[in-house]
């Protein structure tokens, strides 16, 4: 009797047994991604408890670059198509850090129903251009959290330790007069040093770097004539990166990187703070428009944009990375996986292009005008269904005759609906609807997923309340219904 004949003997408390015992996690989900079962061993790896995770949508649980990779694979899979093996997934845990694991899914039935299971194993650490990758994406959600210039300067000093392994780092900007420079934020100095930058005029190679805007590398202070040493020995400090930070065309200020022990920053290192300086720049930069802007809306929008394009498209190139680093390591070993990690970079990069296009619009509103709004839509239809997937079912009329500000309005309603049902409702279908009915234009978008009850407060659907506001300064209405499991409909008027 072979194993597979024996397993199919077994009854169901002797499986429930065999599953529990073992030592690889064990994930089962059904056929709305909700984990049902989840043995100790996986909530040992993924550092939650039974009741943290059954009832959860498996997605939210994956480290955001991997999720677009998990959903097609359970598309897959339900479709019989997931081709064999094991491969590498990241899965978030509570404390914001990345558990990463080799997956192997298969479908199973149980009771008449389908589901997918899947067995996971501790994969370690992981390589480091990956330990990298997860902690630049970490950067970029920490560096667009706030419009605070000084919550900004401090996030970058605090990514520098906490994810890329430095041991002190910090931040020196010019003065308004451009004559000093003065620290704006620090991790892991004393107060011994601080008191010392106090007075520090602007000399050596920091002044340098902020002068020049070229980086500067010590791989041993004890052995480069050009370090202050006044200012490193009493840290400890025997290596550092000076980095300018640009802002507007000119440098802002240094970003310092600092090791406790002699180090050679090799290329890679070097590309990765790099990179983080131009992401804090960019960041840097909305904060102080903000500012000086004094908060308007305008600047918010931007920040948001800024924000979805973390969540979106970085989400997909980080995902393209991925892939290209999997076919490079299966052209060595095992060449017939190759054309599969090709097709997978080819779909991420095909939904990052129908993405951008939906952010370019956010970008440049007035093509509503130019375009109308069916095409406007249409291009959300698509960005939707790229990205998540989501079976989107349009019914346009024919242009309506509406104001620009009317047009842009139901567009509005439009795309934060969709957001919300991509982000909360765990749908399947939306149905999105324009029509025109003598003088009235109605918008609806119906989806059927985990619903909710509207009478409670939902922060995440709180966009609608904007959107209220702005159709009824224009004459409309939008209302809501749902109910727990029972979907949502967002539905919104105008006159013509």
């Amino acid at each position: 009797m072979g194993s597979t004949e024996f397993l199919k003997r077994l009854d169901a408390p002797a499986l429930a047994s065999l599953l529990e015992a073992a030592q690889d996690a064990v994930l089962v989900a059904d056929e709305r991604r909700e984990v049902v079962y989840a043995n100790p061993a996986a909530c040992a790896l993924l550092g939650r408890s039974e009741a943290e995770l059954l009832g959860q949508d498996l997605l939210p649980l994956v480290a955001p670059p991997y999720r677009e990779a998990v959903r097609r694979r359970l598309a897959l899979s339900r479709e019989g198509q997931d081709p064999p093996g094991f491969h590498e997934v990241a899965f978030a845990r509570p404390d914001g850090g990345w558990r990463r694991v080799r997956c192997s899914a298969f479908r199973l039935e149980a009771g008449g129903s389908p589901y997918g299971a899947a067995v996971l194993r501790d994969a370690g650490e992981g390589q480091p251009h990956l330990r990298r990758l997860e902690a630049l994406y970490q950067a970029d959600a920490k560096l667009y959290s706030s419009l605070e210039l000084q919550a900004v300067l401090q996030a970058l000093v605090d990514v520098c330790v906490e994810l890329l392994g430095a041991d002190k780092s910090c931040i020196v900007a010019w003065d308004e007069a451009r004559e000093r420079l003065v620290t704006r934020a620090h991790r892991g100095f004393s107060g011994g040093w601080l008191e010392a930058m106090r007075e520090y005029r602007g000399e050596g190679l920091l002044a340098e770097v902020a002068r020049s805007g070229q980086a500067v590398i010590v791989q041993d202070t004890h052995a480069d004539p050009r370090v202050a040493r006044s200012l490193t020995d009493g840290e400890g400090i025997r290596s550092f990166m000076h980095l300018p930070l640009r802002e507007g065309g000119e440098v802002f200020g240094v970003f310092n990187v600092d090791k406790l022990e002699p180090h050679g920053f090799d290329p890679e290192e070097q590309r990765v703070f790099h990179s983080l300086a131009r992401r804090a720049a960019s960041a840097i930069h909305n904060a102080r428009v903000h500012a000086q802007a004094g908060g308007k809306a305008a600047l918010e929008e931007r920040q948001k944009l800024a924000r979805e394009l973390h969540d979106s498209v970085s989400q997909a190139i980080y995902g393209i990375v991925l892939g290209v680093r999997t076919a490079q390591t299966q052209l060595g070993r095992d060449p017939a996986q190759v054309p599969a990690a090709l097709e997978f970079v080819m779909n991420l990069a095909e939904a990052a292009i129908a993405e951008m296009r939906s952010l370019i619009f956010e970008l440049r509103p007035e093509s509503l005008q130019q375009e109308g709004l069916v095409v406007a839509l249409s291009k959300q239809v698509a960005a939707v269904r790229a990205r998540h997937g989501l079976e989107v079912q349009p019914e346009f009329c024919d242009e309506p005759a509406l104001s620009l500000e009317a047009k842009e309005a139901l567009y509005r309603v439009a795309q934060e609906a969709l957001h919300n049902t991509v982000k909360h409702a765990r749908a399947r279908r939306v149905r999105l609807r324009l029509r025109q009915e003598g003088a009235e234009v109605g918008l609806l978008v119906a989806d059927d997923g985990v619903g909710f009850d509207p009478a409670r407060p939902h922060p995440g659907h709180l966009g609608l309340v904007s959107m209220r506001e702005r159709l009824e300064r224009l004459g409309g209405r939008l209302s809501l219904e749902s109910a727990p499991g029972q979907g949502t409909r967002v539905e919104a008027t105008l006159s013509v």
